[in-house]
Protein backbone atom coordinates (compact mmCIF):
# COMPACT_ATOMS: atom_id res chain seq x y z
CA UNK A 1 0.00 0.00 0.00
CA UNK A 2 1.35 3.67 -0.90
CA UNK A 3 2.84 5.08 2.23
CA UNK A 4 -0.16 8.06 2.33
CA UNK A 5 -2.44 5.06 2.42
CA UNK A 6 -4.39 5.41 -1.09
CA UNK A 7 -5.92 2.14 -2.62
CA UNK A 8 -7.10 3.49 -6.18
CA UNK A 9 -3.53 2.99 -8.04
CA UNK A 10 -3.59 -0.72 -6.76
CA UNK A 11 -7.51 -1.48 -8.04
CA UNK A 12 -7.24 0.48 -11.34
CA UNK A 13 -3.74 0.35 -12.53
CA UNK A 14 -1.94 -2.46 -11.70
CA UNK A 15 0.15 -2.74 -14.66
CA UNK A 16 1.58 0.37 -14.21
CA UNK A 17 2.18 -0.19 -10.62
CA UNK A 18 4.04 -3.21 -11.31
CA UNK A 19 6.32 -1.12 -13.43
CA UNK A 20 6.57 1.19 -11.32
CA UNK A 21 8.49 -0.85 -8.99
CA UNK A 22 10.24 -2.53 -11.70
CA UNK A 23 11.68 0.51 -12.31
CA UNK A 24 12.28 1.31 -8.67
CA UNK A 25 14.25 -1.82 -8.06
CA UNK A 26 16.30 -0.97 -11.47
CA UNK A 27 17.61 2.23 -9.77
CA UNK A 28 18.02 0.60 -6.41
CA UNK A 29 20.14 -1.98 -7.93
CA UNK A 30 22.48 0.83 -9.94
CA UNK A 31 22.74 2.45 -7.02
CA UNK A 32 24.27 -0.27 -5.24
CA UNK A 33 26.37 -1.28 -8.12
CA UNK A 34 27.98 2.54 -8.16
CA UNK A 35 28.59 2.88 -4.53
CA UNK A 36 30.35 -0.60 -4.87
CA UNK A 37 32.84 1.00 -7.16
CA UNK A 38 33.53 3.82 -5.78
CA UNK A 39 34.27 1.59 -2.90
CA UNK A 40 36.95 0.05 -5.22
CA UNK A 41 38.55 3.52 -5.92
CA UNK A 42 36.25 5.55 -7.87
CA UNK A 43 36.26 9.25 -8.21
CA UNK A 44 39.85 9.10 -10.12
CA UNK A 45 41.43 7.03 -7.33
CA UNK A 46 43.16 3.57 -8.64
CA UNK A 47 42.66 1.20 -5.79
CA UNK A 48 42.60 0.23 -1.94
CA UNK A 49 45.35 1.50 -0.02
CA UNK A 50 47.40 -0.03 3.20
CA UNK A 51 45.16 1.83 5.40
CA UNK A 52 41.87 0.40 3.69
CA UNK A 53 41.24 3.84 1.77
CA UNK A 54 41.07 4.59 -1.69
CA UNK A 55 45.16 5.53 -3.15
CA UNK A 56 45.94 7.70 -5.59
CA UNK A 57 49.25 7.97 -7.99
CA UNK A 58 52.28 10.47 -7.42
CA UNK A 59 55.93 10.59 -8.60
CA UNK A 60 58.56 9.91 -6.01
CA UNK A 61 62.02 11.35 -6.34
CA UNK A 62 63.25 9.02 -8.24
CA UNK A 63 60.45 9.80 -10.65
CA UNK A 64 58.88 6.47 -10.64
CA UNK A 65 55.24 6.39 -10.06
CA UNK A 66 53.87 4.91 -6.90
CA UNK A 67 50.02 4.77 -5.64
CA UNK A 68 49.61 6.05 -2.15
CA UNK A 69 46.69 6.12 0.29
CA UNK A 70 44.67 9.58 -0.08
CA UNK A 71 44.17 9.38 3.73
CA UNK A 72 47.11 7.59 5.52
CA UNK A 73 46.93 6.53 9.10
CA UNK A 74 49.75 5.05 10.19
CA UNK A 75 52.96 6.78 8.63
CA UNK A 76 56.71 5.65 9.15
CA UNK A 77 59.62 8.04 7.99
CA UNK A 78 63.06 7.08 7.86
CA UNK A 79 64.99 10.34 7.94
CA UNK A 80 65.27 13.63 9.73
CA UNK A 81 64.21 15.63 6.96
CA UNK A 82 61.03 13.44 6.68
CA UNK A 83 60.27 13.57 9.90
CA UNK A 84 60.39 17.36 10.10
CA UNK A 85 58.23 17.96 7.31
CA UNK A 86 55.43 15.22 8.53
CA UNK A 87 54.99 17.52 11.65
CA UNK A 88 54.84 20.54 10.16
CA UNK A 89 52.22 19.53 8.31
CA UNK A 90 50.45 18.04 10.89
CA UNK A 91 51.10 14.25 10.73
CA UNK A 92 51.99 12.32 13.52
CA UNK A 93 53.86 8.98 12.28
CA UNK A 94 53.51 5.65 14.63
CA UNK A 95 57.44 4.91 13.08
CA UNK A 96 60.61 6.83 13.36
CA UNK A 97 64.41 6.84 13.36
CA UNK A 98 67.12 8.24 15.54
CA UNK A 99 68.54 10.89 14.49
CA UNK A 100 72.42 11.50 12.67
CA UNK A 101 74.74 9.72 14.99
CA UNK A 102 72.17 9.37 17.66
CA UNK A 103 70.19 7.01 20.03
CA UNK A 104 67.23 8.88 20.16
CA UNK A 105 64.97 11.14 17.93
CA UNK A 106 66.37 14.29 16.70
CA UNK A 107 66.44 16.86 19.96
CA UNK A 108 65.16 19.66 18.33
CA UNK A 109 61.58 17.63 17.20
CA UNK A 110 60.87 15.34 19.90
CA UNK A 111 58.78 17.66 21.88
CA UNK A 112 56.76 17.86 18.49
CA UNK A 113 56.29 13.82 18.52
CA UNK A 114 53.11 14.15 20.91
CA UNK A 115 51.63 11.01 19.61
CA UNK A 116 52.25 7.13 20.43
CA UNK A 117 55.85 6.00 18.15
CA UNK A 118 58.34 3.29 17.76
CA UNK A 119 61.71 3.34 16.57
CA UNK A 120 62.14 1.20 14.06
CA UNK A 121 66.18 1.51 13.65
CA UNK A 122 68.66 4.63 12.64
CA UNK A 123 68.56 6.95 10.51
CA UNK A 124 68.64 5.54 6.35
CA UNK A 125 69.29 2.06 8.27
CA UNK A 126 66.16 0.46 9.47
CA UNK A 127 65.38 -2.67 10.94
CA UNK A 128 62.68 -4.23 9.19
CA UNK A 129 61.12 -5.97 11.84
CA UNK A 130 60.39 -3.31 13.59
CA UNK A 131 59.08 -1.51 10.49
CA UNK A 132 56.66 -4.47 10.06
CA UNK A 133 55.93 -3.95 13.52
CA UNK A 134 54.61 -0.67 13.48
CA UNK A 135 52.15 -2.04 10.64
CA UNK A 136 52.58 1.32 8.24
CA UNK A 137 50.31 2.11 5.36
CA UNK A 138 52.69 4.34 4.06
CA UNK A 139 56.64 4.98 4.41
CA UNK A 140 58.00 7.78 3.74
CA UNK A 141 61.73 6.58 3.12
CA UNK A 142 63.88 9.41 2.19
CA UNK A 143 67.00 8.84 0.11
CA UNK A 144 67.97 4.96 0.66
CA UNK A 145 70.95 4.15 -1.98
CA UNK A 146 70.56 0.44 -1.02
CA UNK A 147 67.82 -0.96 -3.69
CA UNK A 148 67.45 -4.38 -1.39
CA UNK A 149 66.52 -2.27 1.58
CA UNK A 150 63.61 -0.36 -0.76
CA UNK A 151 62.61 -3.89 -1.93
CA UNK A 152 62.31 -5.24 1.91
CA UNK A 153 60.51 -1.79 2.17
CA UNK A 154 57.90 -2.39 -0.31
CA UNK A 155 57.02 -6.02 0.65
CA UNK A 156 56.07 -4.53 4.05
CA UNK A 157 54.05 -2.03 1.85
CA UNK A 158 54.10 -0.90 -1.46
CA UNK A 159 53.09 2.46 -0.66
CA UNK A 160 57.20 3.24 -0.04
CA UNK A 161 58.22 6.49 -1.33
CA UNK A 162 61.79 8.07 -1.72
CA UNK A 163 61.20 11.58 -0.88
CA UNK A 164 64.24 13.12 -1.13
CA UNK A 165 66.81 13.83 -4.37
CA UNK A 166 70.54 14.25 -2.65
CA UNK A 167 71.11 17.26 -5.24
CA UNK A 168 67.97 19.57 -3.96
CA UNK A 169 67.04 22.19 -1.55
CA UNK A 170 64.78 21.54 1.70
CA UNK A 171 62.01 23.27 -0.06
CA UNK A 172 61.75 21.09 -2.81
CA UNK A 173 61.63 18.02 -0.53
CA UNK A 174 59.07 19.36 2.02
CA UNK A 175 56.85 20.11 -1.38
CA UNK A 176 57.18 16.40 -2.43
CA UNK A 177 56.61 15.14 0.91
CA UNK A 178 53.57 17.15 1.36
CA UNK A 179 52.38 16.48 -2.04
CA UNK A 180 52.75 12.35 -0.92
CA UNK A 181 50.94 13.13 2.20
CA UNK A 182 48.10 15.42 0.63
CA UNK A 183 48.84 18.27 2.71
CA UNK A 184 49.72 20.74 -0.40
CA UNK A 185 47.48 23.57 1.10
CA UNK A 186 49.59 23.27 4.30
CA UNK A 187 52.19 22.96 2.93
CA UNK A 188 51.80 26.37 1.33
CA UNK A 189 51.25 27.88 4.62
CA UNK A 190 54.33 27.12 5.86
CA UNK A 191 56.36 27.83 3.38
CA UNK A 192 54.34 31.60 3.45
CA UNK A 193 55.40 32.11 6.64
CA UNK A 194 59.21 31.03 6.28
CA UNK A 195 59.55 33.97 3.35
CA UNK A 196 57.54 36.05 6.40
CA UNK A 197 60.35 35.31 8.67
CA UNK A 198 62.88 35.45 6.48
CA UNK A 199 61.87 39.46 5.85
CA UNK A 200 61.48 39.76 9.45
CA UNK A 201 64.57 38.67 10.84
CA UNK A 202 66.28 40.53 7.33
CA UNK A 203 65.20 43.72 8.62
CA UNK A 204 66.85 43.35 12.06
CA UNK A 205 70.51 42.21 10.36
CA UNK A 206 71.74 46.12 10.48
CA UNK A 207 75.44 46.38 9.66
CA UNK A 208 75.66 42.43 9.21
CA UNK A 209 73.78 42.68 6.05
CA UNK A 210 75.55 40.50 3.25
CA UNK A 211 78.10 39.39 6.31
CA UNK A 212 80.38 36.40 5.53
CA UNK A 213 78.85 33.51 7.75
CA UNK A 214 81.54 29.90 7.76
CA UNK A 215 78.83 26.91 8.91
CA UNK A 216 81.41 24.27 10.49
CA UNK A 217 80.75 20.84 11.69
CA UNK A 218 83.79 19.77 13.98
CA UNK A 219 84.72 16.08 13.57
CA UNK A 220 87.24 14.17 15.60
CA UNK A 221 89.70 14.20 12.78
CA UNK A 222 89.18 18.01 12.43
CA UNK A 223 86.61 20.39 10.76
CA UNK A 224 84.49 20.85 7.64
CA UNK A 225 82.65 23.43 6.50
CA UNK A 226 79.09 22.64 4.67
CA UNK A 227 78.89 23.23 0.97
CA UNK A 228 77.29 26.54 -0.51
CA UNK A 229 74.10 23.77 -1.04
CA UNK A 230 73.63 22.29 1.64
CA UNK A 231 70.49 22.74 4.28
CA UNK A 232 71.49 25.48 6.57
CA UNK A 233 73.58 27.13 3.82
CA UNK A 234 70.54 27.51 1.32
CA UNK A 235 68.66 29.13 4.94
CA UNK A 236 71.97 31.43 5.20
CA UNK A 237 72.01 32.43 1.94
CA UNK A 238 67.76 33.42 1.96
CA UNK A 239 68.70 35.42 4.67
CA UNK A 240 70.79 37.45 2.01
CA UNK A 241 73.96 36.28 3.74
CA UNK A 242 76.75 35.14 2.00
CA UNK A 243 79.94 32.47 2.40
CA UNK A 244 83.84 33.14 2.86
CA UNK A 245 85.18 32.63 -0.65
CA UNK A 246 86.97 29.42 0.06
CA UNK A 247 83.96 27.66 0.97
CA UNK A 248 81.95 28.25 -2.06
CA UNK A 249 83.77 25.43 -4.14
CA UNK A 250 83.19 22.81 -4.53
CA UNK A 251 79.51 23.04 -5.42
CA UNK A 252 77.03 20.40 -3.38
CA UNK A 253 75.19 19.66 -0.56
CA UNK A 254 77.43 17.44 1.73
CA UNK A 255 80.10 19.10 4.27
CA UNK A 256 83.77 19.66 3.18
CA UNK A 257 86.54 17.32 3.49
CA UNK A 258 87.82 17.37 7.09
CA UNK A 259 90.43 20.38 6.97
CA UNK A 260 94.02 19.87 8.50
CA UNK A 261 94.40 22.37 11.37
CA UNK A 262 97.52 24.17 9.02
CA UNK A 263 93.94 24.82 6.89
CA UNK A 264 91.66 26.60 9.48
CA UNK A 265 92.03 29.65 7.89
CA UNK A 266 89.13 29.04 5.08
CA UNK A 267 86.97 28.88 8.25
CA UNK A 268 88.02 32.78 8.51
CA UNK A 269 84.97 34.95 8.10
CA UNK A 270 82.64 37.39 9.82
CA UNK A 271 81.13 34.95 11.66
CA UNK A 272 81.23 31.45 12.33
CA UNK A 273 78.24 28.85 13.33
CA UNK A 274 80.09 25.84 14.58
CA UNK A 275 78.57 22.40 15.74
CA UNK A 276 79.38 18.83 16.40
CA UNK A 277 77.13 15.88 16.73
CA UNK A 278 79.22 13.63 18.88
CA UNK A 279 81.04 13.62 22.34
CA UNK A 280 83.93 13.16 20.74
CA UNK A 281 83.76 15.93 18.30
CA UNK A 282 82.71 18.16 21.47
CA UNK A 283 86.09 16.72 22.87
CA UNK A 284 87.60 17.36 19.99
CA UNK A 285 86.65 21.12 19.53
CA UNK A 286 87.56 21.95 23.02
CA UNK A 287 90.77 20.96 22.29
CA UNK A 288 90.98 22.68 18.96
CA UNK A 289 90.05 26.36 20.99
CA UNK A 290 93.29 26.06 22.58
CA UNK A 291 95.68 25.78 19.53
CA UNK A 292 96.75 29.27 17.94
CA UNK A 293 95.74 28.31 14.69
CA UNK A 294 92.25 28.76 15.83
CA UNK A 295 92.76 31.53 18.06
CA UNK A 296 94.42 33.64 15.78
CA UNK A 297 91.28 33.42 13.35
CA UNK A 298 89.51 36.81 12.91
CA UNK A 299 86.49 35.38 13.28
CA UNK A 300 87.70 34.30 17.04
CA UNK A 301 89.28 37.30 17.81
CA UNK A 302 86.25 39.43 16.75
CA UNK A 303 84.53 37.02 19.24
CA UNK A 304 82.01 35.81 16.74
CA UNK A 305 81.90 32.36 17.11
CA UNK A 306 78.28 30.83 18.10
CA UNK A 307 78.37 27.52 19.02
CA UNK A 308 74.96 25.85 18.02
CA UNK A 309 73.46 22.29 17.50
CA UNK A 310 75.31 20.53 14.72
CA UNK A 311 72.35 18.19 14.39
CA UNK A 312 70.55 21.18 12.95
CA UNK A 313 72.90 23.82 11.25
CA UNK A 314 75.32 20.36 10.11
CA UNK A 315 72.56 17.99 8.46
CA UNK A 316 69.70 18.07 6.40
CA UNK A 317 66.04 19.62 8.04
CA UNK A 318 62.79 20.77 7.43
CA UNK A 319 60.95 23.80 8.59
CA UNK A 320 61.40 23.45 12.15
CA UNK A 321 65.05 22.89 11.32
CA UNK A 322 64.49 25.84 9.08
CA UNK A 323 63.39 28.31 12.14
CA UNK A 324 66.10 27.17 14.12
CA UNK A 325 68.49 28.47 11.96
CA UNK A 326 66.75 31.84 11.15
CA UNK A 327 66.46 31.99 14.89
CA UNK A 328 70.09 31.07 16.01
CA UNK A 329 71.00 34.40 13.48
CA UNK A 330 68.67 36.56 14.73
CA UNK A 331 70.10 36.08 17.93
CA UNK A 332 73.52 36.47 17.27
CA UNK A 333 73.19 39.13 14.28
CA UNK A 334 69.87 40.81 14.49
CA UNK A 335 71.03 43.11 17.82
CA UNK A 336 73.85 44.87 14.98
CA UNK A 337 72.77 48.41 14.04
Amino acid sequence: MPSDGSTNVVHHRPARARGRRAITGLAAGLLTLSLGLAACGGDGDDGDGGSGGKTRAIVDATGATVQVPVAPKRVVVLNETDLDSALALGVQPVGVTNGRFAKDVPGYLKSKLTGKYTVVGDLSTPVLEKVTQAQPDLILAGFIPDKKVIEQLKKITPATVLTTKMTEDWKATFTRTADVLGKQEQARTVLAAYDKRLADVKGKLGSNKGAKVSIVRWNATGPSYMLKDHFSSVVIKDLGLGRPAGQLTPAGVSPSDALSLENLKVLDGDWMFLGTLNPDADAALAEAKKIPAFKNLGVTKAGHVVNVDGAIWTSRGGPAAAESVIADVEKALGSAK
